[in-house]
């Protein structure tokens, strides 16, 4: 169908579409058109809704609530005040040389008048010159001070917006999977953008905030005071300003905030909200709309004649650092929009949350049980799993069986707690999983999943994940390696075991990633294993050693696998038919008797 007729709608699989009134329908034309497509002027784009009734349709990261200005400021400054209390230290060191640049100043500002002044009058030149280097002294060293003010000031800046990255990852992997999966789920691209490029807009919201509120107040008081020693008349007089300036303010720092959240919410909606027939007329009308928005910021941000003739008066009256205030306001309205969406990661409820009492499980034995285990991942859906029990003995291999989406996978999720239970319970070793830390559960259940996932590094670092952050023992690298039968092609590697496998392991074949996550979970020797098996797509070699790799590990662990093929299902102790969400127990006799087609035709591949 050619494009000029299309309605665009977004796949099954893309978030919930907007209102109807908000479709974008192009009419069929006498002729195909694709110069529509180019938008050399504003004339041609299509029409898009505003963004405010897009956003207001989707994007739940983004809420749309009104709040009095002046307590969003507070509400922005709670949120800061635990990670600048724990940094503490260089904010009152920058403080503590503002202070000194403060009275510094009020000693050269005396002295700059009284040597403008000898200038005119009948001064020897010996005198003359030693005034001047005092002078001049005296201004390095305040320019040494403002440095050191400099140096201290970012370096909180950047604890701080470090400290706030790792608070809200940490959040993020407490989330359960659905936080992750499903139509209301949030995008790891968002959580990225999020934790990355709007933090280090965060950085420079916390600079300036720092470098700027509490020096200038200093100094504006500083100055008030000499004002009012010099001439109390004229000081009150000058003061009349400050009523003005703090209406235009809070005036244009209000109108920074909206443009600044507009600006934001134009990149997200036009990620979440393109597909690939609509991209270039979203992306073009989407620019157009984000320039607008840029072109007011830079308008607002340039109102020079406006302040100059502001900043003049308050030059003369009031001193230079009252303008620094604003600016800190202004910075920290910019960076409101930022703050509440890093921050707003961290509001979502978990289903799955830890008890404050759990426990930590040093060693397990590895029997599990699946005790009238019912699930369902939306309330508007059948249950995937209904009323399922299922006893596995420590040291027992137990094989699942299923066609695709039978709800294998899900089981695997309960029992490393990425999903809660909508009823019933599982024990590990007579011990609710609902009662025992995540760490600890997820420590003594390893997985080797179909979709396999290596990150970018070497192999010694991809085997040893478990020890990333401490120190990876090789010895045990090497033998785990040798397990899963990843010896022998690691050490063909350039560099044996510090080689390089690039991004998700795009440097190794479908086997060689499989065997590797074989040995990661022989590394982090775990009594329960759940093996995806996923040799179907390896070549007839590759596939026997992966064989090999699970035969060892099956020797002295509890091993849950989810079986695709007949020689899998023959090599556990007990297999299991997972239909209707229940389990069915298969006997090795009538799968040997030639009843794998009419019982398991669509649930093993031969």
């Amino acid at each position: 169908m050619p494009l000029h007729s299309l309605i665009l709608l977004s796949p099954p699989s893309q978030p919930p579409l907007p209102p109807p009134s908000l479709h974008l329908h192009l009419r069929p034309t006498s002729k195909p058109e694709t110069k529509f497509l180019r938008f050399n002027s504003p004339s041609r784009l299509p029409f898009i809704p505003p963004l405010k009734l897009i956003n207001s349709t989707k994007l739940p990261l983004n809420p749309q609530t009104q709040q009095n200005p002046l307590s969003k400021t507070l509400e922005t400054l709670t949120k800061l005040k635990p990670f600048l209390q724990t940094n503490h230290q260089p904010i009152l060191l920058g403080w503590l040389c503002s202070s000194i640049s403060v009275f510094s100043l009020l000693k050269v500002i005396p002295r700059i008048g009284s040597f403008f002044s000898n200038l005119t009058n009948n001064i020897s030149i010996s005198k003359l010159g030693d005034q001047g280097l005092v002078l001049g002294v005296l201004l390095l060293a305040k320019l040494v001070i403002c440095y050191w003010k400099q140096v201290f000031l970012w370096e909180a800046a950047l604890r701080v917006v470090y400290q706030m990255r790792v608070f809200v990852f940490e959040k993020v992997l407490e989330r359960e999977l659905g936080f992750f999966e499903g139509g209301n789920a949030v995008s790891p691209g968002d959580i990225a953008y999020r934790i990355t490029a709007e933090a280090s807009d965060v950085a420079d919201t916390v600079f300036a905030l720092l470098n700027t509120t509490v020096p200038n107040i200093l100094q504006l008081f500083a100055m008030a005071t000499q004002m009012l020693v010099i001439s109390p008349s004229l000081s009150l007089i000058s003061e009349m300003v400050i009523p003005c300036m703090a209406f235009v303010i809070a005036y244009l720092g209000e109108r920074l905030l909206k443009i600044s959240t507009r600006a934001y919410l134009s990149i997200a909606t036009l990620a979440a909200y393109l597909n690939e027939v609509a991209h270039y007329q979203y992306s073009g009308n989407f620019s157009f709309s984000f320039s607008s928005v840029c072109t007011k910021k830079s308008f607002l941000n340039s109102l020079d004649l406006l302040i100059t003739t502001i900043k003049f008066c308050v030059v003369v009256f009031l001193g230079l650092k009252t303008e620094g205030i604003g600016k800190a306001y202004n910075e920290l309205k910019q960076g409101e929009p930022a703050v509440e969406r890093l921050f707003f990661l961290t509001k979502l409820e978990s289903k799955v949350i830890e008890k404050p009492d759990a426990i930590y499980l040093s060693h397990v034995n590895g029997e599990v049980k699946f005790c009238d285990v019912s699930f369902k991942y939306a309330d508007n859906m059948p249950h995937v799993l209904d009323g399922l029990n299922l006893h596995i003995k420590a040291r027992e291999t137990t094989a699942l069986v299923r066609p695709s989406g039978g709800g294998k996978t899900t089981l695997v999720k309960l029992l490393l707690r990425l999903y809660k239970p909508s009823s019933g319970s599982i024990l590990v070793d007579n011990r609710n999983i609902q009662n025992i830390r995540l760490e600890s559960l997820r420590r003594h259940v390893g997985l080797v999943s179909q979709d396999i996932m290596l990150f970018f590094g070497t192999v010694a670092e991809n085997i040893g994940y478990r020890d990333l952050m401490t120190n990876i023992d090789m010895e045990r690298v090497e033998l785990a390696a040798r397990i899963a039968n990843a010896d022998e092609f690691v050490r063909t590697l350039p560099e044996g075991y510090r080689s390089h496998i690039g991004p998700r392991g795009s440097l190794l074949s479908a086997g060689q990633k499989q065997r590797l996550a074989i040995a990661r979970a022989v590394y982090q020797n775990s009594s329960i294993l759940v093996l995806d098996e996923a040799t179907s797509v390896l070549d007839s070699r590759s596939e026997l050693l992966v064989r090999q790799a699970v035969e060892r590990l099956m020797e002295n662990h509890t091993v849950l696998v989810i079986a695709h093929r007949l020689e899998t299902v023959l090599m556990a102790d007990r297999a299991f038919l997972l239909q209707d969400g229940k389990l069915e127990e298969l006997t090795e006799s009538p799968l040997l008797a030639g009843h794998c087609d009419s019982l398991m035709s669509t649930s093993v591949v031969i």
